[in-house]
């Protein structure tokens, strides 16, 4: 895939994150009650800040430390979370190759699965 490093995908983001997410982000000094919401559903989700991933400044702040939802984006699972596809949102969808679905669907249903497990714990 090629990222264009437009942001897009940092506005308006509902990104879910893992409890490692949000420990890995933690241990960069951020507090999570400063860049963590909780969904109705009880999932942990990133804060916009303005609109804005809370980790959003004209680029993302902890890029090699971002969540692993980020790392996969564009590529995304459909709402049952049993289809990877390619969010058409992105300005590059049309970079991500076959192989790269291919390679990062396994984890991706992984952190799905993972992320479930641990809205139903709260």
């Amino acid at each position: 895939m090629k990222c264009s490093r437009c942001g897009l995908c940092c506005h308006n983001t509902e990104m879910l994150l893992s409890l490692k997410d949000i420990s890995r982000l933690e241990a960069l000094g951020y507090n999570r009650k400063d860049f963590v919401t909780i969904t109705l559903e009880g999932f942990h989700q990133i804060r916009n800040i303005d609109g804005k991933c809370f980790f959003y400044r004209n680029k993302c702040i902890v890029y090699n430390s971002r969540p692993e939802g980020c790392v996969y984006y564009p590529i995304i699972l459909d709402p049952d979370g049993k289809r990877c596809l390619v969010d058409e949102e992105c300005p590059n969808y049309y970079t991500v190759t076959k192989s790269e679905i291919k390679r990062n669907c396994k984890n991706l249903k992984k952190l799905y699965k993972e992320l479930i497990n641990e809205a139903q714990k709260r």
